[in-house]
């Protein structure tokens, strides 16, 4: 495991040489049909923000929120979003094409009478910090592959898209700090005997005060490479 100097080295490397010259290997080319449809369901997402933080301040919910409860009022508001598309979401979705066992937080699909259709995005939730010391690198690695980032990775989730989203709820710290620190998780583990590798650290796209947009890639065996939509919401 390198040092925390080495660490600081590395990000340092990475600072200098600009997050918009590092090479995105295998970045998915879609077509401009799946474009459009991953553009709505992203802008829904983004819409939804709002109205999901006055959401969460009712007086008369049961608190503490977790994840999953957090999780849920958001989807709501998403839902209210993308009602005028074609297009649903829901939460929790089981595979009952390809029969991989992970369960994403969300997913969104195309609405049809009579049809099941193929998930068109899944979407994986993180609180950030995580719940308790041990899960401190979840939103990357995690117990029996339970990691955010790594159930992409080993096709958990995602398996057959091309791109899918993480959803990070920030309850301490700032959005610069998380990056930083999951930057840093990437490439600790990039030095080990895995699969991880340093082009898959977290580039940011968008900023705000209330949310902000980051983008990264992740390294499949047996498929190629994952594009994932991150999107943190400031629950400060």
């Amino acid at each position: 495991m390198p040092t925390p100097v080495l660490l600081i080295l590395q990000m340092l490397v990475i600072d200098m040489i600009g997050e918009e010259n590092i090479k995105q290997v295998g970045d998915p080319v879609l077509t401009d049909c799946e474009g459009k449809t991953i553009n709505i369901i992203l802008n829904s997402m983004k819409n939804a923000f709002p109205h999901f933080k006055k959401a969460t301040k009712q007086t008369n919910l049961h608190l503490p929120l977790n994840e999953n409860n957090l999780t849920q009022i958001y989807v709501e508001q998403v839902d209210v979003q993308i009602t005028p598309q074609n297009i649903g979401v829901k939460n929790h979705y089981s595979d009952i094409f390809l029969g991989t066992k992970g369960i994403p937080d969300f997913y969104f699909h195309k609405k049809e009478e009579g049809v099941v259709h193929f998930p068109l995005f899944i979407v994986e939730a993180k609180r950030l910090p995580a719940p308790d010391k041990r899960r401190e690198k979840e939103y990357v690695v995690g117990d029996k592959n339970n990691g955010g980032i790594e159930r992409y990775k080993t096709q958990k989730h995602g398996k057959n898209l091309n791109e899918c989203g993480m959803l990070g709820f920030v309850e301490e710290e700032t959005f610069h700090f998380w990056k930083q620190k999951i930057n840093s998780w990437i490439i600790e583990f990039s030095s080990l005997p895995c699969s991880w590798q340093t082009d898959e650290i977290l580039m940011e796209i968008e900023n705000g005060k209330d949310f902000t947009v980051l983008h990264s890639i992740a390294h499949r065996v047996s498929q190629n490479d994952i594009y994932l939509h991150h999107l943190w919401i400031n629950l400060q």
